[in-house]
């Protein structure tokens, strides 16, 4: 285990000092496995009492836990669960126990939303391993760690067979025995949200429509101890709700909605008053939806950021003592973003990480009576922030007027006339990709490329409108949008237009193949990493894991679209006649997420016509998780560029 290497860092509340760091610029390569190899602290969370850190960390294709005594920085005892398996959170449930969520992850490509989670609990010496939870029939969510009852938590549990959805209980965290809470909101309750005090305060509704766009969304509020409905006077048939925290003294609830906005919505921040029952907008950005909420030791609601931007943050409380800490913690590292995982419960002790695009993760313990930064470890150790390059934020105007944002990034030398690879983004509903450390976008500019990552309509983050604009696009506008944006960065000169290669992962890697298939002319050359092509099979059910989601058929009609002519009609696998470009097929034997018959499909396709692709298969998922396999990858697709558009001047 890395040396773990303590340096102290002042921060005056009256006037914080800048964290400098002055290590040399080395000349030669970094090499490929310095980027991709896997993370060595994940995530970091203090004890309650300050004595111990619980941190997450990466081993094949397993992601484990493992506790440390802060004295003396001895691990105390790790934690592991098998192939594939992850810890994907994890919480202090009293000072001697942790509380472990853990998932099968079968590629680093694949959304974890709605996949099942198990909870188990263990002492910090490993002892008394219990499984609390396994989900099934029935699934769980934690609600609040009841820090005034170290044996007990509060989940919301749903079964599936029932028609009341998520009921609150709580869990004995060394027996698993439950207990339910009868004070709850009637309805088919979606989720459940406890305030401050560990008191279920709000119920979200979700009623299901007979279409996508018909289902409904109520929030039920308890207020001098009845339930009642909260009605929104709303501009929106279906407006998005999503609570953030309370104050400190539960008498404001925070949440996130665009219910103020007819169209061209962004997310705001909201606040209801439980004592004048108005509610309030004191927040929104000009283009981004809110991200995450930042709280104090005691929960209360501080700041939240706004996830489209460079790490825009927007205090709601400035004047708490935490926030000052996180303000303060901000100026002392500049242009990135600063985080606090995890408080001691006093409130004397912070764990924060510091990233941003040019630092994967270094973590520090702050001591708030002292003033003093502490630290600990880094997330990738090996790579140097110096070697590594700045992500801008870029904005264009697609054909038809809509604004399109994404991210460049430059190699180390040179600005004009550069070879670039435009790196879609999988999902593509939903997702997006935003400004912070990327090991692939790093490696390809050291190897000498620009970058260009487009944020086409139907990604996330620029409001359900934006959103929605990318519903039965697939292969149409959404492809457009890549497409004016390679254009965009020709026409600034920032890009070779002789010299562009596209590439993407999962919906990524179906449009690198159709944007070779709908503009032959633009690309040199395309990647296609775990992707679909076969579209009609998508349709049908290609027996992925997501093929066998509940209401999976309506959401790909209303998303994708319907029926065999259309799906072939934006299918890559039926329409190869039409690539002038080099092709570099990836897939992994194991993806359940995308199934390799789909590259098999394809590779049949070129086969038939005799067009030439070179091709990687390796045993792993929906991205390659294995670092050997990673390293492999990335060492092939950077010869691959090299030999088809060459390396910066």
């Amino acid at each position: 285990m890395k040396r773990f290497v303590a340096v102290f860092l002042v921060l005056m509340l009256t006037g914080w000092s800048a964290f400098a760091n002055e290590s040399a610029v080395a000349k030669e390569l970094v090499p490929v496995r310095h980027y991709f190899e896997h993370a060595k602290f994940d995530n970091m969370k203090i004890s309650p009492d300050g004595k111990h850190i619980a941190f997450t960390f990466q081993e094949d294709t397993e992601k484990k836990l493992a506790v440390m005594k802060l004295s003396n920085m001895a691990v105390t005892a790790s934690f592991a669960f098998g192939e594939n398996m992850h810890v994907v959170n994890f919480y202090w449930g009293n000072k001697t126990r942790v509380l472990m969520e853990v998932a099968e992850v079968t590629g680093n490509l694949v959304n974890m939303n709605g996949s099942p989670v198990n909870l188990y609990a263990a002492n910090i010496d490993g002892t008394r391993r219990l499984e609390l939870f396994r989900t099934g029939m029935s699934g769980y969510t934690i609600l609040h760690l009841l820090p005034d009852q170290p044996d007990r938590i509060l989940i919301g549990k749903r079964h599936y067979a029932e028609k009341n959805g998520m009921r609150a209980f709580t869990i004995d965290i060394n027996r698993a025995k439950e207990r339910y809470l009868d004070d709850q909101p009637q309805g088919v309750i979606a989720g459940l949200i406890a305030d401050n005090s560990g008191d279920i305060r709000i119920g979200v509704e979700y009623i299901e429509g007979k279409t996508f766009d018909e289902n409904k969304t109520v929030i039920h509020y308890k207020k001098n101890d009845s339930w009642q409905r909260l009605d929104l006077p709303s501009k929106r048939a279906n407006p998005q709700v999503r609570p953030l925290g309370f104050s400190a003294d539960n008498s404001l609830a925070y949440f996130s909605s665009n219910h103020d906005m007819a169209e061209g919505d962004v997310a705001g921040v909201f606040v209801y008053d439980f004592t004048t029952s108005e509610v309030s907008l004191i927040a929104r950005h000009a283009y981004s939806d809110v991200g995450r909420a930042f709280h104090s030791h005691q929960g209360d609601v501080l700041a939240v950021s706004y996830m489209a931007t460079n790490n825009e943050v927007e205090f709601i409380n400035r004047e708490h003592r935490d926030a000052k800490l996180l303000a303060g913690l901000q100026a002392a590292f500049p242009g990135q973003a600063v985080s606090i995982t995890s408080f001691d419960r006093a409130g004397k002790t912070a764990l924060f990480r510091v990233s941003s695009d040019r630092n994967p993760g270094e973590f520090y313990l702050y001591d708030t009576e002292q003033g003093q930064a502490r630290y600990l470890a880094s997330a990738l150790g090996k790579l140097d922030n110096e070697q590594l390059q700045p992500m801008q934020q870029i904005s264009f105007t697609a054909r038809d007027g809509k604004v399109i944002r994404g991210l460049l990034t430059l190699p180390p030398e040179g600005n004009k006339n550069l070879p670039l690879i435009v790196n879609v983004h999988g999902g593509p509903f939903g997702p997006f990709d935003s400004w912070g450390f990327n090991n692939e976008v790093q490696f390809l500019a050291s190897r000498g490329y620009a970058v260009l990552q487009i944020n086409f309509r139907g990604s996330g983050g620029y409001g359900d409108d934006f959103q929605r604009a990318g519903r039965l696009q697939w292969g149409h506008a959404m492809q457009d949008d890549v497409t004016d944006g390679t254009l965009w960065a020709v026409e600034q000169g920032i890009a070779d237009k002789e010299r562009i290669c596209i590439y993407g992962g999962s919906y990524g890697g179906y449009a690198a193949l159709w944007g070779v298939i709908k503009e032959p002319d633009l690309y040199k050359c395309s990647v296609g990493y775990v992707g679909v092509y076969d579209m009609p099979l998508f349709f049908d059910g290609d027996g992925s894991d997501a093929s066998r989601s509940r209401g999976i058929e309506q959401y790909i009609s209303s998303h994708v679209g319907e029926g065999d002519d259309y799906m072939r009609s934006i299918s890559p696998v039926h329409h190869v006649d039409k690539i002038k470009a080099e092709l570099f097929i990836v897939h992994g034997s194991r993806d359940v997420r995308v199934p390799i018959v789909h590259a098999n499909n394809l590779k049949k396709a070129l086969d038939d016509i005799g067009k030439p692709y070179e091709w990687l298969v390796k045993e792993d998922g929906h991205g390659f998780f294995k670092v050997d396999h990673r390293v492999e990858l990335f060492s092939q697709m950077a010869e691959f560029f090299d030999k088809h558009i060459g390396k910066a001047d």
